[in-house]
Protein backbone atom coordinates (compact mmCIF):
# COMPACT_ATOMS: atom_id res chain seq x y z
CA UNK A 1 0.00 0.00 0.00
CA UNK A 2 0.56 3.68 -0.46
CA UNK A 3 -0.73 7.25 0.17
CA UNK A 4 -1.23 9.80 -2.09
CA UNK A 5 -2.66 13.43 -0.51
CA UNK A 6 -4.02 16.53 -1.06
CA UNK A 7 -4.13 19.97 0.52
CA UNK A 8 -5.27 23.35 0.82
CA UNK A 9 -5.24 26.21 3.49
CA UNK A 10 -6.85 29.88 3.44
CA UNK A 11 -7.01 32.31 5.41
CA UNK A 12 -10.73 32.84 5.79
CA UNK A 13 -12.93 35.18 5.17
CA UNK A 14 -12.41 37.34 8.41
CA UNK A 15 -8.71 36.96 9.30
CA UNK A 16 -5.88 39.18 8.36
CA UNK A 17 -3.26 36.26 8.32
CA UNK A 18 -2.73 32.55 8.59
CA UNK A 19 -1.39 31.52 11.57
CA UNK A 20 -2.13 27.28 10.13
CA UNK A 21 0.92 25.68 9.20
CA UNK A 22 0.91 22.26 7.80
CA UNK A 23 3.11 19.66 5.74
CA UNK A 24 2.13 16.87 3.36
CA UNK A 25 4.70 14.33 2.41
CA UNK A 26 5.12 10.58 2.03
CA UNK A 27 5.60 9.42 5.62
CA UNK A 28 4.24 13.02 7.38
CA UNK A 29 1.12 14.92 7.55
CA UNK A 30 0.85 18.02 9.79
CA UNK A 31 -1.74 20.29 10.49
CA UNK A 32 -1.25 23.07 13.36
CA UNK A 33 -3.28 25.89 14.34
CA UNK A 34 -0.98 28.52 16.18
CA UNK A 35 -2.77 30.95 18.44
CA UNK A 36 -1.00 34.12 20.50
CA UNK A 37 -0.86 37.58 19.42
CA UNK A 38 2.05 39.55 17.59
CA UNK A 39 2.21 36.63 15.03
CA UNK A 40 3.44 34.84 17.69
CA UNK A 41 0.73 32.00 16.76
CA UNK A 42 2.27 31.79 12.94
CA UNK A 43 5.86 31.23 14.32
CA UNK A 44 4.13 28.49 16.83
CA UNK A 45 2.74 26.43 14.17
CA UNK A 46 5.61 26.82 12.04
CA UNK A 47 7.85 25.69 14.34
CA UNK A 48 5.57 22.53 15.07
CA UNK A 49 5.86 21.80 11.66
CA UNK A 50 9.81 22.39 11.02
CA UNK A 51 10.70 20.07 14.13
CA UNK A 52 8.45 17.08 13.05
CA UNK A 53 10.09 17.66 10.20
CA UNK A 54 13.11 17.27 11.54
CA UNK A 55 11.71 14.19 13.18
CA UNK A 56 10.64 12.47 10.29
CA UNK A 57 14.22 12.92 8.44
CA UNK A 58 15.37 9.97 11.60
CA UNK A 59 12.34 7.98 10.66
CA UNK A 60 9.25 7.24 12.73
CA UNK A 61 8.63 3.33 13.39
CA UNK A 62 6.40 3.24 16.53
CA UNK A 63 4.22 4.95 18.01
CA UNK A 64 6.53 5.96 20.91
CA UNK A 65 8.20 7.80 18.03
CA UNK A 66 5.77 9.92 16.90
CA UNK A 67 4.57 10.98 20.03
CA UNK A 68 8.42 11.78 21.08
CA UNK A 69 8.70 13.77 17.88
CA UNK A 70 5.58 16.01 19.08
CA UNK A 71 7.05 16.40 22.76
CA UNK A 72 10.32 17.93 20.93
CA UNK A 73 8.57 20.58 18.94
CA UNK A 74 6.62 21.32 22.28
CA UNK A 75 10.25 21.97 23.94
CA UNK A 76 10.68 23.71 20.95
CA UNK A 77 8.03 26.25 21.25
CA UNK A 78 7.86 26.82 25.00
CA UNK A 79 12.06 27.76 24.98
CA UNK A 80 11.21 29.73 21.78
CA UNK A 81 8.19 31.39 23.61
CA UNK A 82 10.33 32.49 27.01
CA UNK A 83 13.07 34.53 25.09
CA UNK A 84 11.17 37.16 23.21
CA UNK A 85 8.10 39.13 25.14
CA UNK A 86 6.14 39.29 21.54
CA UNK A 87 6.03 35.25 21.77
CA UNK A 88 5.51 34.59 25.47
CA UNK A 89 2.75 32.61 25.98
CA UNK A 90 2.03 31.39 21.95
CA UNK A 91 1.61 28.03 21.24
CA UNK A 92 -0.15 25.68 18.37
CA UNK A 93 -2.68 22.60 18.61
CA UNK A 94 -1.99 19.69 16.47
CA UNK A 95 -3.15 16.98 14.55
CA UNK A 96 -0.99 14.61 12.52
CA UNK A 97 -1.28 10.80 10.45
CA UNK A 98 1.70 9.27 10.25
CA UNK A 99 2.86 5.99 8.33
CA UNK A 100 4.28 3.28 9.74
CA UNK A 101 6.60 0.83 7.42
CA UNK A 102 5.63 -2.52 7.18
CA UNK A 103 7.97 -4.75 9.78
CA UNK A 104 8.79 -8.70 10.18
CA UNK A 105 5.87 -8.76 12.93
CA UNK A 106 3.78 -5.83 11.72
CA UNK A 107 1.88 -4.75 8.82
CA UNK A 108 1.39 -1.05 7.37
CA UNK A 109 0.19 0.81 9.58
CA UNK A 110 -1.35 4.65 10.36
CA UNK A 111 -0.39 6.76 13.95
CA UNK A 112 -3.13 9.08 14.56
CA UNK A 113 -1.91 12.10 17.08
CA UNK A 114 -3.48 15.37 18.28
CA UNK A 115 -2.79 17.76 20.85
CA UNK A 116 -5.58 20.79 20.92
CA UNK A 117 -9.05 20.91 18.65
CA UNK A 118 -7.49 20.37 14.87
CA UNK A 119 -8.54 16.90 14.12
CA UNK A 120 -8.33 13.49 12.53
CA UNK A 121 -11.15 12.32 10.47
CA UNK A 122 -11.10 8.36 8.64
CA UNK A 123 -13.47 7.84 5.82
CA UNK A 124 -13.58 4.12 6.23
CA UNK A 125 -16.30 1.37 4.41
CA UNK A 126 -18.73 4.44 3.67
CA UNK A 127 -18.56 5.91 7.21
CA UNK A 128 -16.91 9.16 8.70
CA UNK A 129 -15.06 8.32 12.09
CA UNK A 130 -13.27 11.49 13.95
CA UNK A 131 -10.66 9.60 15.48
CA UNK A 132 -9.03 11.88 17.38
CA UNK A 133 -10.72 13.73 20.51
CA UNK A 134 -10.89 17.44 20.68
CA UNK A 135 -8.52 18.75 24.26
CA UNK A 136 -11.14 21.50 24.57
CA UNK A 137 -13.58 23.04 26.92
CA UNK A 138 -16.75 21.83 25.13
CA UNK A 139 -15.57 18.32 24.83
CA UNK A 140 -15.63 17.73 28.26
CA UNK A 141 -18.97 19.00 28.61
CA UNK A 142 -19.80 16.66 25.62
CA UNK A 143 -18.28 13.83 27.54
CA UNK A 144 -20.10 14.48 30.94
CA UNK A 145 -23.24 14.80 29.00
CA UNK A 146 -23.77 18.31 30.28
CA UNK A 147 -24.37 19.61 26.43
CA UNK A 148 -24.93 17.58 23.21
CA UNK A 149 -22.32 17.20 20.86
CA UNK A 150 -25.33 20.14 18.26
CA UNK A 151 -24.95 22.25 20.88
CA UNK A 152 -20.95 22.25 21.59
CA UNK A 153 -20.74 23.23 18.09
CA UNK A 154 -22.84 26.76 18.60
CA UNK A 155 -21.15 27.01 22.53
CA UNK A 156 -19.58 30.25 23.03
CA UNK A 157 -16.54 29.00 24.73
CA UNK A 158 -16.17 26.05 21.90
CA UNK A 159 -12.90 27.79 20.70
CA UNK A 160 -11.36 27.07 24.52
CA UNK A 161 -8.56 24.48 24.24
CA UNK A 162 -7.17 22.75 27.68
CA UNK A 163 -3.96 21.67 25.79
CA UNK A 164 -2.00 22.97 23.12
CA UNK A 165 2.03 22.73 22.37
CA UNK A 166 3.89 25.14 23.59
CA UNK A 167 2.06 26.28 26.95
CA UNK A 168 3.86 24.15 29.44
CA UNK A 169 7.28 22.36 29.36
CA UNK A 170 5.34 19.41 28.80
CA UNK A 171 2.32 18.12 27.04
CA UNK A 172 0.41 14.74 26.84
CA UNK A 173 -0.35 13.90 23.11
CA UNK A 174 -3.09 11.62 22.31
CA UNK A 175 -1.66 8.70 20.26
CA UNK A 176 -3.12 5.96 18.17
CA UNK A 177 -2.52 3.24 15.80
CA UNK A 178 -4.40 2.53 13.22
CA UNK A 179 -4.23 -0.43 10.31
CA UNK A 180 -3.90 0.47 6.81
CA UNK A 181 -6.60 -0.53 4.31
CA UNK A 182 -6.62 0.14 0.76
CA UNK A 183 -9.68 2.95 0.37
CA UNK A 184 -9.39 4.63 3.21
CA UNK A 185 -9.38 8.68 3.45
CA UNK A 186 -7.97 10.44 6.31
CA UNK A 187 -8.92 14.02 6.67
CA UNK A 188 -6.26 16.38 8.86
CA UNK A 189 -7.60 19.60 9.60
CA UNK A 190 -7.78 22.75 11.47
CA UNK A 191 -10.89 23.61 13.75
CA UNK A 192 -11.60 26.41 11.04
CA UNK A 193 -12.96 23.64 8.92
CA UNK A 194 -15.01 21.65 11.87
CA UNK A 195 -16.72 24.84 13.35
CA UNK A 196 -17.96 26.17 9.66
CA UNK A 197 -18.73 22.71 8.09
CA UNK A 198 -20.86 19.69 9.80
CA UNK A 199 -19.79 15.88 9.42
CA UNK A 200 -22.36 15.10 7.97
CA UNK A 201 -21.72 17.23 5.13
CA UNK A 202 -17.96 16.63 5.13
CA UNK A 203 -18.80 13.00 4.73
CA UNK A 204 -20.64 14.10 2.11
CA UNK A 205 -17.77 15.68 0.35
CA UNK A 206 -14.93 12.74 1.05
CA UNK A 207 -17.23 9.95 0.32
CA UNK A 208 -16.69 10.88 -3.81
CA UNK A 209 -14.47 9.99 -6.10
CA UNK A 210 -12.87 13.31 -6.58
CA UNK A 211 -9.16 13.19 -6.23
CA UNK A 212 -7.41 14.54 -2.44
CA UNK A 213 -6.28 17.41 -3.51
CA UNK A 214 -9.75 18.39 -5.28
CA UNK A 215 -11.69 17.22 -2.10
CA UNK A 216 -9.10 19.20 0.24
CA UNK A 217 -10.22 22.02 -1.81
CA UNK A 218 -13.59 21.19 -1.52
CA UNK A 219 -13.83 21.36 2.08
CA UNK A 220 -11.85 24.75 2.40
CA UNK A 221 -14.36 26.16 -0.44
CA UNK A 222 -17.33 25.15 1.68
CA UNK A 223 -15.85 26.14 4.91
CA UNK A 224 -15.62 29.54 3.59
CA UNK A 225 -19.04 29.51 2.11
CA UNK A 226 -20.47 28.82 5.35
CA UNK A 227 -18.39 31.93 6.72
CA UNK A 228 -15.04 31.26 7.37
CA UNK A 229 -14.12 32.45 10.30
CA UNK A 230 -11.13 31.46 11.19
CA UNK A 231 -7.85 30.33 9.10
CA UNK A 232 -8.82 27.21 7.25
CA UNK A 233 -6.41 23.92 6.87
CA UNK A 234 -7.29 20.65 5.31
CA UNK A 235 -4.67 17.36 4.09
CA UNK A 236 -6.83 14.53 2.73
CA UNK A 237 -4.37 11.27 3.10
CA UNK A 238 -5.60 8.19 0.25
CA UNK A 239 -4.49 4.64 0.91
CA UNK A 240 -4.12 2.84 -2.17
CA UNK A 241 -3.19 -0.46 -3.86
CA UNK A 242 0.56 -0.25 -5.08
CA UNK A 243 0.42 -3.74 -6.53
CA UNK A 244 1.12 -3.52 -10.26
CA UNK A 245 -0.75 -6.73 -11.68
CA UNK A 246 -0.01 -8.11 -14.91
CA UNK A 247 -1.93 -11.20 -16.79
CA UNK A 248 0.55 -13.29 -18.92
CA UNK A 249 -1.03 -14.22 -22.18
CA UNK A 250 -3.13 -17.28 -22.26
CA UNK A 251 -1.60 -18.43 -24.96
CA UNK A 252 1.74 -18.40 -26.98
CA UNK A 253 1.14 -15.91 -30.05
CA UNK A 254 2.22 -17.51 -33.48
CA UNK A 255 5.81 -17.02 -34.67
CA UNK A 256 5.36 -14.54 -38.21
CA UNK A 257 8.67 -14.35 -38.76
CA UNK A 258 9.00 -16.35 -41.58
CA UNK A 259 5.56 -15.23 -42.97
CA UNK A 260 5.77 -13.48 -45.84
CA UNK A 261 5.33 -9.81 -46.29
CA UNK A 262 4.77 -9.76 -42.49
CA UNK A 263 6.08 -7.77 -40.21
CA UNK A 264 9.50 -9.72 -38.47
CA UNK A 265 9.57 -9.91 -34.78
CA UNK A 266 12.11 -7.18 -34.21
CA UNK A 267 10.73 -5.16 -36.28
CA UNK A 268 7.76 -5.11 -34.13
CA UNK A 269 10.04 -4.69 -30.90
CA UNK A 270 11.57 -1.92 -32.60
CA UNK A 271 8.11 -0.19 -33.48
CA UNK A 272 6.88 -1.14 -29.58
CA UNK A 273 10.24 0.66 -28.05
CA UNK A 274 9.09 3.91 -30.19
CA UNK A 275 6.32 3.64 -29.48
CA UNK A 276 6.88 3.40 -25.81
CA UNK A 277 9.31 6.16 -25.51
CA UNK A 278 6.90 8.67 -27.49
CA UNK A 279 4.77 7.97 -24.36
CA UNK A 280 7.20 7.95 -21.89
CA UNK A 281 8.08 11.67 -23.23
CA UNK A 282 4.85 12.93 -23.70
CA UNK A 283 3.88 11.76 -20.36
CA UNK A 284 7.09 13.67 -18.91
CA UNK A 285 6.28 16.61 -21.36
CA UNK A 286 2.65 16.60 -19.71
CA UNK A 287 3.59 16.35 -16.42
CA UNK A 288 6.16 19.08 -16.57
CA UNK A 289 3.76 21.72 -17.99
CA UNK A 290 1.31 20.66 -15.53
CA UNK A 291 3.62 20.86 -12.87
CA UNK A 292 3.96 24.01 -10.26
CA UNK A 293 2.43 27.45 -9.71
CA UNK A 294 2.38 30.94 -11.01
CA UNK A 295 0.55 34.36 -9.97
CA UNK A 296 -0.77 36.46 -12.99
CA UNK A 297 -3.32 37.92 -14.31
CA UNK A 298 -6.20 36.61 -16.04
CA UNK A 299 -6.85 38.81 -19.21
CA UNK A 300 -5.68 41.82 -20.41
CA UNK A 301 -6.14 45.57 -19.39
CA UNK A 302 -7.13 47.07 -16.29
CA UNK A 303 -9.90 44.87 -15.47
CA UNK A 304 -7.60 41.61 -15.62
CA UNK A 305 -7.98 39.52 -12.44
CA UNK A 306 -5.14 38.57 -10.01
CA UNK A 307 -4.88 34.87 -9.96
CA UNK A 308 -2.97 31.58 -8.95
CA UNK A 309 -2.71 29.42 -12.05
CA UNK A 310 -1.34 25.89 -12.08
CA UNK A 311 0.94 24.88 -14.72
CA UNK A 312 4.10 26.48 -16.23
CA UNK A 313 3.93 30.40 -16.92
CA UNK A 314 3.61 29.78 -21.13
CA UNK A 315 2.25 27.33 -23.26
CA UNK A 316 3.28 23.94 -23.30
CA UNK A 317 2.27 22.04 -26.24
CA UNK A 318 -1.43 21.99 -26.16
CA UNK A 319 -1.10 21.95 -22.25
CA UNK A 320 -2.69 25.26 -21.10
CA UNK A 321 -1.80 26.69 -17.36
CA UNK A 322 -5.43 26.62 -15.17
CA UNK A 323 -6.61 29.14 -12.54
CA UNK A 324 -6.65 27.58 -9.19
CA UNK A 325 -7.23 30.59 -6.68
CA UNK A 326 -9.35 33.74 -7.93
CA UNK A 327 -8.98 37.40 -5.66
CA UNK A 328 -11.10 39.03 -7.61
CA UNK A 329 -8.39 42.04 -7.11
CA UNK A 330 -8.11 43.70 -10.77
CA UNK A 331 -5.06 45.23 -12.53
CA UNK A 332 -6.70 48.93 -11.94
CA UNK A 333 -6.44 48.28 -7.90
CA UNK A 334 -2.74 46.97 -7.83
CA UNK A 335 -0.10 49.95 -7.43
CA UNK A 336 2.43 50.02 -11.08
CA UNK A 337 5.27 48.77 -9.43
CA UNK A 338 3.50 45.32 -8.25
CA UNK A 339 1.66 45.12 -10.72
CA UNK A 340 5.04 44.77 -13.35
CA UNK A 341 6.50 42.20 -11.11
CA UNK A 342 3.13 40.22 -11.39
CA UNK A 343 3.62 40.41 -14.96
CA UNK A 344 7.18 38.65 -14.62
CA UNK A 345 4.45 35.55 -13.38
CA UNK A 346 6.44 34.31 -10.13
CA UNK A 347 6.78 30.63 -9.64
CA UNK A 348 6.01 28.64 -6.21
CA UNK A 349 6.69 24.97 -5.72
CA UNK A 350 3.59 24.59 -3.84
CA UNK A 351 -0.46 26.03 -4.36
CA UNK A 352 -0.57 26.99 -0.71
CA UNK A 353 2.94 29.57 -1.35
CA UNK A 354 1.12 31.02 -4.47
CA UNK A 355 -2.29 31.65 -2.67
CA UNK A 356 -0.50 33.27 0.39
CA UNK A 357 1.03 35.70 -2.31
CA UNK A 358 -2.02 36.43 -3.97
CA UNK A 359 -4.24 37.13 -0.98
CA UNK A 360 -1.87 39.12 0.85
CA UNK A 361 -2.38 41.49 -1.76
CA UNK A 362 -6.18 40.69 -1.90
CA UNK A 363 -6.01 41.54 2.23
CA UNK A 364 -3.80 44.62 1.32
CA UNK A 365 -6.47 46.37 -0.86
CA UNK A 366 -8.94 45.23 1.06
CA UNK A 367 -7.77 46.90 3.76
CA UNK A 368 -6.91 49.96 2.14
CA UNK A 369 -10.20 50.44 1.25
CA UNK A 370 -11.91 50.72 4.69
CA UNK A 371 -9.33 53.31 5.87
CA UNK A 372 -10.98 56.06 6.82
CA UNK A 373 -9.94 59.34 4.65
CA UNK A 374 -7.78 62.17 6.18
CA UNK A 375 -10.58 64.39 5.05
Amino acid sequence: MRVVWGAATHVGMLRQQNEDAYTAHDDLFVVADGMGGHNAGEVASALAIDVMKQAALAGFSSQESVVAGVNAANAAIHAASGGQSDQRGMGTTLAAVIPLPASATEPQRMVVTNVGDSRVYLWRAGELKQVSVDHSYVQELVSEGLVTPEEARVHPRRNIVTRALGIEGDVNADAWVVPMIVGDRYVVCSDGLVDEVEDAEVARIVSGSDSAEVVAQQLVDAANANGGRDNITVVVVDVVDDAIVTTPPTTTPPDVSATSGAPTKRRVLAVAAVVLLLSLGLGATAWWARDGYFVGFAGSGDDAELVVFKGQPRQVLWFSPTVRVRTGVTRSEVFPALANDIDKQPTYSSLAKARAFAISIRDVIAAQKTEPSDS
